[in-house]
């Protein structure tokens, strides 16, 4: 509150208060609260941070909701595996950035996965209002402070993975717009890619839009940018979850390029009390995909020169690094996956952006050595 008073007296009334990092969203709607200034009620923004709350609020407004169960202790793990059945999902209540989330299939699964991810979560650390996974013998972790380290298990839900991004004003969508998520890797759920405009047949993606709204005002949600992820299953849409905030990665860029909406623009106007009618392209604009780098194996990245023929070429927006070299890197088969890198195309089609996107990806080398014995 004092830099909030600092602020006001050297350069005036404050329009809005807001951010674009999931950690501090519950402070910042506080703070709006506080000095009475637009904002989405503080029950809306910590329900929709705890991931069983959104469930137990989407059950009562009606709409399609998996199987799910809070564990907050050891003895709740058998219950919790009980009540959902296999396969299943575990994940934090209030966590980010799939930090914790494993898919698990059977009993004795579960109970390892509970064991890992209570150890994750207790090494977790908030960096630059970012939670990112901790390192085995770095620094102590210090997002206890700032999440729950209560889990809960849900229904595993198959299907194709979309980000629906949403633009509210006065609880109203005023702006709506779908990308498909490649399928992830599991048991992790870590992303590889995504195209914009959806392929996924219109009819699909008018249902996922429906829920997305719906899941957003069930909320209680008003005002500003939502990053929504559901999934299109074999029983219809279901959601997975609301962030309350801005997605991270190539969202911004990809409803930029494709749709000509900036994300960030809109967000801080809904957050200053101005009426946000953002100017949407009647067509794409542009058909990208985008390709997220997994480790394929574990060790030490020597270089990142891998990437230096792609980013010199026209036809790529960016192709860049995610880690530089000397950093550790993890494969699926020894944890949750590093993001080595990430790339980004437009083609004249979103399937031809697709195609050239994976077969460039596949073609690159990328020199990781395995770590030295200890």
């Amino acid at each position: 509150m004092q830099a909030i008073k600092t602020v006001k007296n050297e350069l005036g009334e404050l329009d809005g208060i807001t951010t674009f990092c999931e950690m501090a969203v519950p402070l910042s709607s506080r703070l709006a609260e506080v000095l009475g200034l637009p904002h989405n009620s503080v029950e809306a923004v910590d329900n929709a941070r705890d991931k069983h709350a959104t469930r137990s609020v989407m059950e009562k407004a009606g709409l399609p909701t998996p199987l799910h169960y809070r564990i907050e202790q050891p003895e709740d793990v058998e219950k919790a595996g009980a009540h959902v059945g296999f396969p299943a999902v575990i994940k934090p209540v209030a966590g980010a950035a799939s930090i914790g989330v494993i898919r698990v299939n059977d009993l004795e699964h579960l109970k390892a996965a509970y064991a890992r991810v209570m150890s994750d979560m207790s090494k977790a650390r908030i960096v630059a209002g970012a939670l990112v996974e901790g390192v085995e013998g770095g620094e102590a972790g210090n997002a206890g402070g700032w999440i729950k380290t209560v889990l809960m298990l849900e229904e595993y839900l198959d299907g194709d993975e979309v980000d629906c991004d949403l633009i509210f004003d006065g609880g109203q969508p005023r702006y709506g717009a779908i990308t498909d998520n490649w399928p992830t890797v599991e048991p992790y759920f870590n992303e590889t890619g995504s195209n914009c405009p959806s392929i996924l047949p219109r009819e699909k993606q008018i249902e996922l839009a429906e829920l997305s709204v719906r899941s957003v005002q069930a909320l209680g949600f008003t005002l500003g940018v939502f990053h929504v992820e559901c999934k299109y299953t074999s029983r219809g849409p279901r959601l997975i979850e609301v962030n309350c905030r801005m997605g991270g990665g190539p969202v911004r860029d990809t409803n930029l390029l494709v749709w000509g909406v900036d994300l960030v623009e809109e967000h801080l106007m809904a957050c200053a009390g101005i009426p946000v009618r953002p100017p949407v392209a009647k067509r794409p604009l542009k058909q990208m995909a985008e390709f997220t780098m997994n480790a394929m194996v574990s060790g030490i990245l020597q270089n990142t020169d891998f990437l230096d023929a792609l980013a010199n070429r026209d036809d790529f927006l960016y192709a860049r690094p995610l880690v530089k070299p000397g950093h550790k890197c993890v494969c699926v088969d020894d944890g949750l996956p590093t993001w080595i890198a990430e790339l980004m195309v437009v083609k004249p089609t979103v399937r031809e952006a697709i195609d050239f996107i994976q077969k460039a990806a596949a073609s690159l080398q990328v020199p990781i050595v395995p770590a030295p014995a200890k």
